[in-house]
């Protein structure tokens, strides 16, 4: 049966999975399952059909006019060449038609996905670009059949997704963007798992698992838990599984997030050696990795397809130009703007900060270029003393310090397709997810975690009851909520100690954080059942048991056999009973037996052991007679103990009939049953008056009836029962402290108590606000627990004289175990482990022990044992609470020696009471304790330090602040002496006292970490010393683990320097952390929120934190969410916002408050280019436009670090490498120039003139009277070589052979010879994928073989000329569109020299169009990296 209960419930719980709603938004129809197995097949539906036959009718339009713009110009898109055109003919590629996706949310249905239409080529990476809630997921989603498409469909290598769905996932390949990795398995083990999923063979598995590795560059870790993998390796494995078991198509989700730079263009590297043969489909948030990685790029808006093409062909088809930037010698001077508009009249000034200016240069522009180039080269020659002649009159304002240039970025490109779109975009934002709903002020039901609670979606049309108690645990918050309100108002109250109190900072922040988690209870409503309704119905549920229990005075017993065996047939009962038949009045008792029937006892072999020894002992108790009877009996009983299914409860023997007529009969009966002897006695006796009656409707009845209990007896019983409800509470109320904890340790696993702490908030508030919390929240279960005490007469707890002891010890079990559970939260770093094992401690220190303790006081050897160990106990305060109910419960039963008539007699509740106040103190004391100790320990270990530094110092006279306190090691003091210029000469001028008045000024600062035993020490930070001024952004950049992030830890207070110090304000960070750190708003690397908090809600906070006044508060809040533009979102908790509305509030909490020094650590990490320049501009206009803020900023963006930043500092291995500004750093490490050329497209004409031309001289063929590309429209392909007269171009296949003619013919017979042999040509550009098409079909159609033959002539011109004009010319990369150079730049070459030689030669080599920049800052970025 429980065989069959399995396979039920599995394929239950499989159709389940097919038909509940999930998280991906995708389920099947409840009749699925039935119409699949049972009915006949349908057509699929027409709105799954072909392009051609998908219509839209003028409803469909009405119903998307609210939730989508339609686009009517239609998408832009670049030419395909026919070999993208013979893919698709072939089916090797995606084709995505007409697709579409319409989501059903509260406010209507919202299109997510609208018509669209796009392919994606083998052997090429599509980046798909678009901001949040563009469509992007949605149609990911689609593609590997997570959600089904609303209508339209897409082909995957020529299978519909809405029918091979199976089929296609064999060759998919999928990198989300989390990685989704088991931490315990290694990764070999992952490996080898996904590809037994995607079918690859044993023989070769292991083979390919170790080629997987290799190329992914985890070969040293491939027996390495995922757990102990970096980010890095993470994100490799992930890409590994997507590309292993030859996956064809590969859809990467922002493979490259949170990695540094040169991390990423390692990957950036990998992905494109792995593109040959496959279909890859990239996100990304990153414009540069889109830049480099995508040949094609589609960029999505509104769910619509805006355009789609190569990265050169968006940047001049929607690019504003180039961006040139000058760095003046002097401020003031208006030399470079005079000479830019000279040139270029149409020039824009988009910039001009301090002595950078910067303005943007229409493309139609370049071939002025040249000679403005040249005359700001003669203005920097002229700012050179030794160069006396000038044409400039004004000498002071002619000074240009350096000059650079960039093009167009695809950022910008981005920007002017999609930005314009992103107002009604806001509305897709959140709709894009299935998942997410409409809102309406607090009771959200969206979130992007699968783990938040969704009453409206659990519960739907199918959970009522489930409703009905949500809609209970809602009544409790607002109950909760009320109270504590009333509380806060009374504490509040206008009188004059209150007045002194509410000025006070502690006050202040007690209260701000005493909102913060009345707000967060309100909505917490798994906290709510933790706390308050699993301890109120166990409890409730536990009495109601005790109560309900069978009472002693229940009914009579009957005896009788009906209830041995009761699933007998036919019912009644009974059972086989053994009977002894020797003698014949047996067999007439045995004739009128009634309740069983007669098993007859019959002689057996068996034997008990010794069995002398037993045949002596039967006759010694039953006699010499009867004793051989009863053995022989018993012997029967266990050789026949499988003879029946049915249990015996017992067994009869008669002696024979006496002279005077009298019976005898003995009955053996079974223990295990507790009236089985009476029973029988009974049957046996029924039966002989049945025999002497000769009546069968003779019985006899007897039953057991238990006699009433005396008064002493139902005390004790009701003293038993109180002890019972003592167990039970102390069970319900060990998950209150396990509630207490879960706040807690959340708070400090999202380091959201870490931020309130560097926003100003002492730590002795933060606990006394959690305490205050805590000890108010556990008022109402203890007053439930009360009030069930009096509804079910629990005379022992609210008696008359146990009353007061009983409240004691809940208010002081709540202070006690509130205070005790700080502590272990010290030991725990996630909250669901904490909220487990602390569960487990309170059931154990309080229950168990209780028990143990009760048990070993009446066991005599171990009653002092037990005295000692009670010491101990009562450490824990759940033993004390449940040791003392217990005392309570039993003190009446004179089980507590000396204690009969007093309560609070030490060996009642006095020692419990005792203990629980003292515990109250002294662990909240031990809590304040742990919470500094780390940093008290380091700073003792650094006295000791400190003074032996000290002696040394004053004997040589040099001791200051100029010198780092711990004498640096031989290897800081050598790379002091390598150390850069810039670095140097700001270590100088902070060292001398120049930097003083700086914001922020560290010296020398420096933090080691200690190794373990078989691990040297690690210094993180080396000798660190730089200043920040009031209105700087200052960039700090650098490779994951340079030091950055330590450094800010050391600057916040969360890590305490090893040597050397910072200086905020003037305050030592060392001595006064404190106070220095009041002046810092903190944006960490990752999202500090509180999830129940809403937008308004956080901001209030930290403005209270922060000290704004309770007048001004409002429009302090009002207007950081108007700066931040997160109005919309003021009533939606935190877990509901978007990953970019995330990042937009954790910089308006450091912002608010006007702090004057701002630390952000990768503030626009996943956020989409739109919300990306939104947030740049709000930082902008904070520090350097106004001037009065200085923001330390770190990022992996260089683009961020380039627009925001007026200094950069690059670190490198802890130490910094370079300093100054982005356009200082290019003049002085930017040592090359990038050039990306485009060919002009091969023209109809020349295509149709060199087919004509090969058609003549291979076949003698007439030519055909119609277009060559008409022929090419209607027939690409063709296996086989044709010869007939009648054949057109598009139809006539070149065999290999063939090709080698025609490279003869022409002269060239090298150039077939790549195409042919399938070897790459000097310059890496083709023949890769027509070599696989001529491999695989035998031939290539003759306009593909044209086309590429005249690409391949115009490619190498112009890479001849580019080799001849710039001898070091280095090939970067080619798509088969453009081809991109690098060109070094020294004294020989320079901008105009670039811009010259190509404008002079463009029309002659063919170019269509052309980029020329400077070296970027991630160039810079990477080689200072490389070369760590």
């Amino acid at each position: 049966m429980m065989l069959l209960d399995s396979l039920l419930y599995f394929a239950v719980g499989l159709y389940l999975d097919k038909v509940l709603q999930k998280e991906n938004g995708f389920c099947y129809p409840l009749h699925s399952l039935i119409q699949k197995c049972f009915g006949r097949k349908k057509k699929p539906r027409n709105n799954y059909a072909s392009t051609s036959e998908v219509k839209f009718t003028e409803n469909y339009d009405e119903t998307c006019s609210t939730d989508f713009i339609k686009d009517v110009s239609g998408p832009t898109l670049e030419s395909m060449s026919l070999e993208m055109k013979q893919q698709e003919s072939d089916g090797r590629c995606i084709q995505i038609r007409n697709l579409r996706k319409v989501y059903a949310t509260n406010r209507g249905n919202c299109c997510a996905v609208n018509s669209l239409q796009l392919t994606l080529y083998e052997n090429q990476i599509l980046a798909l670009l678009g901001h949040n809630g563009a469509g992007k997921s949605s149609t990911i989603a689609m593609l590997v059949g997570l959600i089904s498409p609303t209508s339209g469909d897409a082909l995957v290598l020529g299978k519909n997704i809405l029918t091979d769905m199976d089929e296609i996932r064999k060759s998919l390949g999928v990198c989300p963007q989390y990685d989704i990795l088991f931490p315990e398995l290694t990764v070999k083990e992952h490996l080898e798992i996904f590809a037994d999923l995607k079918g690859v063979s044993e023989d070769s598995k292991e083979k390919a698992v170790t080629e997987m590795v290799d190329e992914v560059g985890l070969a040293d870790k491939l027996n390495t838990v995922v757990e102990a993998l970096s980010g890095g390796m993470k994100r490799k494995l992930s890409l590994g599984i997507a590309l292993i078991g030859n996956s064809k198509v590969i859809i990467l989700d922002e493979p490259t997030s949170g990695m540094d730079p040169y991390s990423m263009r390692l990957t950036w590297q990998l992905i494109k050696r792995k593109k040959k043969g496959r279909i890859i489909l990239l996100t990304t948030h990153s414009m540069d990795e889109a830049d480099v990685l995508g040949d094609r790029i589609a960029i999505m808006a509104n769910g619509s397809l805006k355009c789609c093409g190569s990265s050169i062909f968006l940047k001049h088809h929607y690019g504003v130009g180039y961006t040139l930037t000058l760095v003046k010698t002097a401020p003031g001077a208006s030399v470079a703007a005079d000479i830019v508009y000279r040139h270029v009249p149409s020039a824009t000034c988009v910039s001009e900060v301090a002595a950078e200016v910067s303005f943007k240069l229409p493309l139609a522009s370049s071939s002025s270029f040249e000679s403005m180039f040249r005359e700001i080269e003669r203005c920097m020659r002229r700012s050179n003393p030794g160069f006396e002649t000038t044409d400039y009159r004004e000498v002071d304002n002619l000074g240009i310090e350096s000059y650079g240039i960039s093009v167009t970025t695809l950022e910008e490109v981005f920007l002017r397709v999609a930005g314009g779109d992103f107002d009604q975009a806001d509305l897709l934002e959140e709709k894009e997810d299935p998942n997410l709903c409409d809102s309406v002020d607090l009771k959200v039901c969206q979130t992007n975690a699968p783990k938040t609670f969704f009453p409206s979606k659990l519960c739907g049309n199918y959970f009522g009851v489930i409703w009905f108690m949500v809609t209970l645990i809602g009544s409790s918050c607002n109950l909760i909520w009320t109270a504590v309100s009333s509380v806060i108002r009374l504490v509040t109250m206008q009188c004059c100690c209150c007045c002194i109190l509410s000025r006070s900072t502690f006050w202040k922040h007690s209260k701000a954080l005493l909102i913060k988690r009345a707000k967060s209870a309100q909505r917490d409503q798994k906290t709510i059942v933790f706390q308050l309704l699993i301890p109120a119905f166990f409890l409730f549920l536990g009495l109601l048991f005790l109560k309900l229990k069978p009472h002693p005075d229940q009914q009579p017993v009957f005896f009788t056999t009906s209830y041995f065996n009761p699933l007998l047939s036919g019912g009644g009962g009974g059972g086989p009973i053994p009977f002894d038949l020797t003698f014949p009045i047996a067999k007439e008792v045995a004739n009128h037996v009634h309740g069983g029937w007669i098993q007859k006892y019959q002689k057996t072999t068996y034997r008990f052991p010794d069995s002398t020894k037993a045949l002596n002992d039967a006759i010694e108790a039953a006699g010499s007679t009867l004793g051989p009877v009863l053995l022989s009996m018993s012997e029967y009983l266990m050789s026949s103990f499988n003879e029946s299914y049915q249990s015996r409860y017992g067994a009869i023997v008669m002696d024979n009939q006496s002279g005077d007529e009298s019976l005898g009969y003995t009955v053996l009966y079974n223990s295990t049953c507790q009236h089985s002897a009476p029973t029988f006695i009974n049957l046996m006796n029924s039966a002989i008056l049945r025999l002497a009656t000769q009546n069968e409707n003779m019985t006899i009845h007897t039953r057991n009836h238990p006699l009433p209990q005396t008064a002493s007896q139902h005390q004790q019983h009701h003293d038993l029962d109180a002890f019972s409800a003592a167990v039970v509470i102390t069970i319900a109320f060990s998950f209150i402290p396990a509630s207490f904890a879960v706040a807690i340790v959340k708070e400090r696993e999202v380091k959201a108590k870490h931020q309130q702490l560097i926003s100003g908030v002492s730590i002795l508030s933060y606990w006394a606000s959690t305490y205050i919390w805590d000890f108010i929240s556990f008022l109402f279960p203890s007053s439930f627990a009360l009030v069930l005490f009096w509804i079910f007469g629990l005379d022992q707890f609210i008696g008359k004289d146990s009353l007061i002891p009983t409240i004691l010890l809940f208010l002081e079990y709540g202070l006690a175990i509130a205070s005790s559970t700080y502590c272990l939260t010290f030991f725990f770093s996630e909250h669901s482990m904490a909220q487990n094992v602390i569960l487990l401690i309170q059931v154990f220190t309080g229950l168990i022990l209780m028990i143990l303790s009760f048990i070993m006081g009446y066991i005599n050897s171990t009653t002092h044992l037990n005295s000692l160990l009670k010491n101990f106990f009562r450490l824990s305060p759940g033993f004390c609470f449940a040791d003392g109910l217990a005392s309570l419960a039993l003190l009446r039963q004179g089980m507590k020696n000396g204690s009969r008539d007093n309560i609070l007699d030490w060996n009642v509740t006095g020692a419990s009471l005792s203990y629980l106040a003292a515990e109250a103190i002294v662990y909240f004391l031990l809590t304040l304790e742990l919470e500094f100790l780390p940093q008290q320990k380091r700073n003792l270990s650094r006295i000791h330090e400190w003074w032996k530094s000290l002696g040394k110092s004053r004997r040589a006279n040099s001791f200051g602040f100029s010198e780092p306190l711990l004498r640096p090691s031989s290897g800081d003091a050598a790379s002091e002496l390598d150390e850069d210029i810039d670095v140097k000469a700001e270590r100088d001028r902070v060292l001398s006292g120049s930097t003083d008045n700086a914001v922020i000024h560290l010296r020398n600062l420096r933090k080691v970490y200690p190794g373990g035993k078989s691990q040297v020490p690690k210094a993180a930070v080396h000798s660190l010393t730089f200043s920040v001024q009031e209105g700087e952004c200052f960039g700090f950049l650098g490779t994951n683990g340079a030091g950055k992030t330590t450094t800010l830890s050391m600057l916040s207070g969360e890590e305490y320097p090893s040597d050397g110090t910072a200086f905020i304000f003037g305050k030592d960070i060392r001595a006064d952390p404190k106070v220095a750190r009041r002046h810092i708003g903190y944006c960490p690397q990752f999202d500090a929120l509180l999830e129940f908090l809403t937008v308004q809600e956080h901001l209030e906070l930290y403005a209270r934190i922060k000290g704004v006044p309770e007048y001004d508060l409002e429009d302090v809040v009002m207007q950081k969410m108007l700066e931040f533009d997160l109005m919309k979102h003021a009533n939606k908790p935190s877990f509901a916002l978007s990953g970019g509305n995330k990042r937009k509030l954790s910089v308006a909490i450091a912002m608010i408050g006007d702090p004057p020094i701002v630390i952000l650590d990768e503030p626009s990490t996943g956020m989409d280019p739109i919300a990306k320049r939104f947030m740049w501009e709000v930082i902008s206009r904070l520090s350097t436009r106004r001037g009065k803020t200085a923001v330390i900023l770190t990022t992996h963006s260089m683009n961020e670090a380039q627009a925001l930043c007026t200094r950069i500092g690059i670190m490198v291995g802890g130490r910094l490498r370079c300093l100054g500004s982005s356009q200082h750093l290019k003049t002085r490490f930017g040592n090359h120039l990038e050039l990306e050329v485009k060919p002009v497209e091969v023209s109809s004409m020349d295509l149709e003139n060199l087919c004509l031309i090969i058609q003549e001289k291979l076949f003698d063929i007439r030519p055909h009277s119609r277009s060559i590309l008409n022929d090419i429209e209607v027939c690409i392909g063709g296996t086989n070589s044709i010869v007939s007269g009648d054949a057109s171009a598009a139809e006539i296949s070149l065999s290999k052979e063939m090709i080698m003619a025609v490279g003869q013919w022409f002269g060239n017979e090298e150039r077939v010879k790549t195409l042919v042999s399938a070897t790459e040509d000097s310059c890496k550009i083709f023949g890769d994928q027509l070599s696989e098409q001529l491999a695989r079909d035998g031939g290539l159609p003759l306009p593909i073989f044209c086309e590429w033959w005249l690409a391949k002539e115009t490619f190498t011109k112009i890479h001849s000329f580019i080799q001849s004009s710039f001898p070091d010319a280095t090939f970067q990369g080619c798509n088969g569109l453009s081809v991109k150079y690098q060109l070094p730049c020294g004294e020989g070459l320079s901008l105009a020299d670039v811009f010259g030689y190509i404008e002079r030669n463009r029309n002659q080599l063919g170019i269509s169009e052309y980029n020329v920049s400077q070296s970027t800052l991630e160039s810079i970025f990477n080689h200072l990296a490389a070369s760590s």
